[in-house]
């Protein structure tokens, strides 16, 4: 019975989706010039914001997984990666690469972790729910800086996006069965940080063909977000064109008056429910307050849109891992990150004079003086060093709650 009703429903989900494309063709037939219009903004979008934010970036990452910098940082982390999230240390590399590369990486190194058996089916699962995130240089220059136009508040967002994220990961670990903690190695993690890295350079390739590869890697990758940005553009143009987006922002509206934010935030969530940078886009050109803007451009970037989550389901087909809690943490993140940012937003006068905020100013015709060099230097030392303390902070809080269970069940 459970089966038959399964099938029926694979059935209908593909009548679905076959019925949904048909549709999709057949508006962009009808409708030429508003598809046209919505590829043209969604490919101007790309180009202007996405590639000189991103593509450098991917390019870094990629050299810096060679270089083996990032392994050295996957070792670093392995004593809290088992009492903090109940995952084993290698998993520690995913959770640095997925903190810092973007969508998604995570995705891509949980699946290979699988397949090398780093982990098990259930570690990996919950490993990819709170590994796919966007990246550090994506929030603090595209979002904050490109759209925003307001450095301060790439702070607030990254805070709360990456927190909400960790709190996630954390909360999938303490209802998973624990396993006990395998000490085999008594080297320092310092001296085994250093090893690993050396061994990396020995590996590494010749840096022309290095070079080469990360530059080939990074233009894949902005050329795969440049389709799911222009793709979902269209969608949305469709849809806001047909009407079908009425009702379902009609009800957003509702809802955004209920907890007294402004109504007109409703197109951008609309939009943000499909591709997240468009919903971003959106969010900055309203008028609206500057703390509204924050809690909206938290909570989608939480959710972070279909598009991206077509990404990560498309990466992990075949491999097993089903992707139920990552799709339930877009619902738990994007409420949290709201909450945080919200919280950050109306404490920002206590805070915010502390920050160091990032100036790109030149004088002396082009030599960077030495004070914007220190005070940017500063603002991204400013920015570690919150983090580090979020960090350090779920970690003993972790800590007590796995004694505290420890002593019950001894009791």
């Amino acid at each position: 019975m459970l089966i038959n009703l399964r099938e029926k429903m694979k059935t209908f989900l593909s009548l679905t989706y076959a019925a949904g494309a048909f549709f999709l063709v057949t508006a962009m037939l009808i409708w030429p010039q508003e598809t046209f219009q919505a590829a043209i903004y969604g490919l101007e979008l790309w180009a202007t914001v996405l590639v000189p934010s991103l593509l450098p970036f991917f390019i870094i990452a990629e050299i810096l997984l060679n270089l083996g910098i990032v392994s050295l940082v996957g070792v670093l982390l392995e004593p809290v990666m088992r009492p903090l999230f109940n995952l084993p240390g290698s998993a520690s590399f995913v959770v640095a690469m997925g903190f810092t590369s973007g969508y998604p990486m995570g995705a891509v190194l949980t699946r290979r972790l699988y397949e090398e058996k780093e982990c098990t089916l259930t570690e990996g699962e919950r490993l990819v729910a709170f590994t796919n995130n966007s990246s550090p240089l994506f929030i603090m220059v595209a979002v904050s800086v490109g759209m925003f136009g307001n450095p301060l508040l790439g702070i607030i967002l990254a805070a709360a996006h990456y927190t909400s994220n960790i709190i996630w990961g954390i909360i999938l670990g303490w209802f998973a069965p624990r396993q006990p903690v395998q000490r085999t190695r008594k080297e320092n993690i310092f001296i085994r940080g250093i090893r690993s890295l050396l061994t990396a350079q020995k590996k590494r390739k010749p840096w022309g063909k290095l070079l080469g590869d990360a530059v080939r890697s990074g233009i894949g990758n902005i050329t795969l977000i440049a389709g799911f940005v222009i793709i979902f553009a269209v969608i949305i143009r469709i849809l806001l064109t047909t009407n079908l987006l009425y009702y379902p922002t009609c009800f957003i509206g509702f809802l955004l008056k209920l907890f007294h934010f402004d109504p007109d935030l409703r197109t951008a969530f609309a939009a943000g429910f499909w591709e997240m940078t468009l919903g971003l886009h959106e969010v900055s050109q309203l008028h609206v307050s500057l703390q509204e803007k924050a809690v909206a451009a938290s909570i989608i970037l939480g959710w972070s849109g279909l598009s991206i989550q077509a990404q990560v389901a498309s990466v992990l087909s075949g491999s097993g891992i089903k992707v139920r809690h990552y799709f339930q943490g877009r619902f738990v993140q994007g409420l949290l990150s709201g909450i945080i940012s919200y919280l950050l937003i109306r404490s920002s006068e206590s805070w915010a004079p502390l920050v160091p905020v990032p100036v790109s100013t030149f004088k002396n015709e082009g030599v960077l003086s030495f004070g914007v060099l220190l005070n940017n230097l500063g603002y991204v030392g400013q920015i570690y060093y919150i983090l580090l303390k979020i960090l350090l902070i779920l970690v003993f809080v972790s800590f007590l709650v796995y004694f505290s269970r420890k002593i019950h069940a001894n009791i």
